[in-house]
């Protein structure tokens, strides 16, 4: 259950691949970090009781639902305008000159799986649902974020390398542009997606 939700492309993917193209490796893993650091709360959300709780407040769902489609709206209002921002030297948008602030990347990675109502569902709902009944709830939720995460970080890990080892050939120039573009379309994809509950 865990592999199809690691491999299909998201939002996750979507920001680790950008901040990585944006300020290298090391950004990609920060924002990896934090997108993992969201499935961690909420397998210890699932993991102590929490999800047959959340579950009996539909407005919960309806709220994460917005948030997150918000967010991603904002993430990809900020790729169109870097698409069409006047160009800058190459030596100021060079990876290894000008580096991101790593809480920057934490955050933005953090929020976007925190909002993001797949992974909520995933962890809430679906999670608990391959419990056997006589297993300790704790530990096999645990264990099973466990797996998520690890599969989730190394899956994320692949994409800060590969658009780390790019960005010096994507940081600029029409390239750049047409990678925002791409960018933007698909968050704000995915933002109507999240939005519409679908």
């Amino acid at each position: 259950m865990t592999l199809p939700l690691v491999l299909t492309p998201g939002a996750s993917t979507a920001i680790v691949l950008r901040n990585s193209i944006n300020g290298g490796v090391r950004a990609g893993v920060e924002t990896a970090a934090g997108v993992n650091g969201g499935s961690v709360v909420y397998g210890l959300i699932s993991a102590f009781g929490l999800a047959v709780t959340l579950r009996k407040w539909p407005g919960i769902w309806t709220a994460l639902r917005v948030g997150g489609g918000l967010y991603l709206a904002w993430l990809a209002a900020r790729s169109f305008r870097s698409a069409f921002a006047p160009p800058r030297p190459a030596d100021v948008i060079r990876p290894d000159k000008v580096r991101r602030p790593p809480l920057r990347n934490l955050k933005e990675g953090f929020l976007t799986n925190l909002l993001n109502p797949s992974i909520a569902s995933f962890y809430l709902i679906v999670m608990p649902q391959f419990i056997p009944r006589e297993a300790s709830i704790v530990r096999s939720v645990l264990l099973l974020t466990v797996v998520h995460v690890g599969l989730a970080l190394t899956w994320h890990l692949v994409w800060a390398a590969a658009g780390g080892t790019l960005s010096r050939t994507l940081a600029q120039g029409r390239p750049r542009r047409v990678l925002d573009l791409v960018t933007a379309g698909a968050l704000t994809f995915l933002a109507v997606k999240v939005m519409r509950g679908s």
